[in-house]
């Protein structure tokens, strides 16, 4: 009886063993790629896309905005000019609450460089482009970027 019971708990612990080899989760480590460094902006994120006019020409802005603890964001401007080169920045999005007439808004700011970006959460679906103390332009043009994913 003794041996039966040694020879069943043999048989669960070489099933557990088995059963957790996790073959196809290390197979892409195996292979020398780091799923830990993988870019989560481009894979888990909200996309924003929008025109936004310029003094000499308008530039399509698309906004990846990570869903996940690292804030990240890639953003890709694209000139309507023939002969202009794509922009493409990454980094932090840096969340900021502003008072506008006597209300808190939410700004998310962007290092672009030398430069510095800020765009209002207006709802749910879109952001649009401020200045520092997130005021809009006066102009009447649309300076939105609506969420695409």
């Amino acid at each position: 009886m003794k041996n039966l019971r040694n020879v069943m708990l043999l048989f669960a612990a070489s099933a557990a063993m088995i059963a957790c080899q996790n073959n196809g989760k290390t197979a892409a480590n195996a292979a020398g790629n780091d799923s830990a460094a993988t870019d989560t902006v481009a894979v888990d994120s909200f996309v924003y896309e929008g025109e936004i006019p310029g003094a000499d020409a308008s530039s399509v802005y698309t906004l990846k905005l990570a869903n996940d603890s690292t804030d990240g964001f890639a953003l890709h401007i694209q000139s309507s000019k023939a002969q202009a080169k794509p922009e493409d920045y990454t980094g932090k999005k840096v969340v900021e609450t502003k008072k506008v007439d006597g209300k808190d808004v939410t700004v998310y700011k962007f290092a672009l460089g030398k430069d510095t970006t800020y765009f209002k959460v207006v709802n749910d679906s879109t952001l649009r482009m401020v200045n520092d103390q997130a005021e809009e332009a006066a102009s009447k043009l649309s300076y939105d970027l609506k969420l695409k994913k």
